[in-house]
């Protein structure tokens, strides 16, 4: 989350005054006024707002509390950091966006373990969680093994699955995750882009099949309940 410091150096770099930032967001120029000079608390929802305007603008906002002019619209990352890139990303402007979550579409979960380590990806599926991050996956139609909660995935046919190329949307970035001998992300920073995909993504998992409604789930999920009240 930004702090009061980051807000009044990224008017400095966009040659805001306060006046003009108050337009931009549609708050009170005094309550900008308090925020900057830590006369107030501002709700988190109003921190958001704020960084998502200069974001609009062209700010990029470093952690834990840098600030500079956007550089790149894409920006491609390969080999062993391709991964990781990624998934900061993620932790880092999915909680931009109201809907605080991240929409893949193709997504091969026992891939991506084989290519990048079922512990990277544990401990990435946590940290989501703890941020209130939430996620909806559209994978393989008949897929019944999931790293994260059943209710985030769907079905897709599989004539319509890729599996080499997930697509992940999420805040106002676009991000294409690919490679098998050597790891490829490509993340495109482009908000109607972001909103466009998002909005086809809807109507995709409205469409998609549940698949823990299916009976053959339906009976590996009783058969699990046997076996860890048995466990227990």
């Amino acid at each position: 989350m930004i702090d009061n410091r980051q807000i009044r150096a990224a008017r400095a770099l966009l040659e805001w005054s306060q006046a003009d930032l108050a337009r931009a967001t549609g708050m009170a120029h005094s309550s900008i006024k308090a925020i900057e000079n830590s006369h107030s608390t501002p709700r988190r929802e109003t921190l958001e707002s704020i960084a998502a305007t200069f974001e609009a603008a062209g700010i990029e906002f470093c952690p834990p509390s840098g600030v500079r002019m956007k550089n790149d619209v894409v920006t491609v990352h390969q080999g062993r950091d391709a991964t990781t890139a990624l998934l900061n990303s993620i932790l880092r402007h999915a909680p931009t966006d109201p809907s605080r979550e991240v929409c893949i579409i193709g997504l091969d979960e026992k891939l991506a373990r084989e290519m990048d380590g079922s512990e990277l990806l544990e401990a990435h599926s946590v940290q989501l969680r703890e941020s209130g991050i939430r996620e909806r996956i559209l994978i393989s139609e008949g897929v019944t093994q999931f790293l994260g909660h059943e209710t985030s995935y769907r079905w897709m046919p599989h004539d319509g699955f890729c599996r080499q190329a997930p697509i992940y949307i999420y805040g106002d970035k676009v991000a294409v995750h690919s490679g098998t001998l050597r790891r490829q992300t490509i993340i495109i920073d482009a908000k109607p882009l972001a909103q466009h995909l998002r909005a086809l993504f809807s109507v995709l998992w409205t469409q998609a099949d549940t698949p823990w409604e299916k009976p053959a789930f339906a009976v590996r999920r009783a058969r699990e309940a046997v076996v860890e009240e048995a466990i227990a």
